[in-house]
């Protein structure tokens, strides 16, 4: 694939490890097999990579969706020489929602913009349960989603009315929240 190995200089390490752990013996297969499953932090900057490279803080796992094998830690360098969208873009909701899950451990206000939420942030957290079946969306957890889409959607946020405000910061702080403190995908 092009560009492989370009942006890390241990690409043959890191081609070892995947293909080791995979069902298939050849690298353009088996990094088909895999998917980004956790990420925890670093702060210090202290992890090291599958790969090798040193001074990760964010560390990722992906496990085998064929065999169940578990890579950890591997770097967003790394992942990214899947050359997969998908995986490129689940390590960027879960680094997304680890800074989250952070304000929500510090008791901080979560807002619901552009500079917290993203679409693909929306989508996983719907896909993961977070919008729970309930007496406020007729026992239908993508009601929830399909508003805070839509909210999130509008052009000219002054549109959105005061109803719609309180709504949006129900679902953040009743099930957003909650579901950020135990999602066991962020370390």
């Amino acid at each position: 694939m092009k560009g492989e190995g370009m942006s890390t200089a241990n690409f043959p390490s890191l081609v070892r490890a995947v293909v080791s752990s995979s069902v298939s013996n050849s690298w353009h297969v088996a990094k088909d097999e895999w998917a980004v499953t956790g990420v925890e932090e670093d702060p210090q900057g202290d992890g090291v990579c599958v790969c090798g490279q040193m001074g990760l803080v964010s560390l990722f796992t992906i496990t085998n969706t064929h065999n169940g094998s578990e890579l950890f830690p591997i770097g967003s360098t790394c992942v990214n020489q899947f050359g997969r969208k998908d995986l490129n873009s689940a390590i960027n909701v879960l680094a997304d929602l680890l800074k989250l899950r952070g304000l929500v451990r510090a008791g901080k206000s979560i807002p619901f913009t552009a500079e917290y939420f993203s679409r693909a942030m929306l989508e996983d957290l719907y896909e993961e349960g977070a919008f729970t079946p309930d007496q406020y969306n007729s026992g239908d957890g993508q009601k929830d989603y399909d508003f805070l889409l839509k909210m999130f959607n509008k052009r000219n946020k002054d549109d959105i009315s005061t109803a719609q405000r309180r709504k949006i910061s129900v679902l953040v702080n009743q099930k957003i929240r909650p579901f950020l403190d135990a999602d066991p995908r962020l370390g």
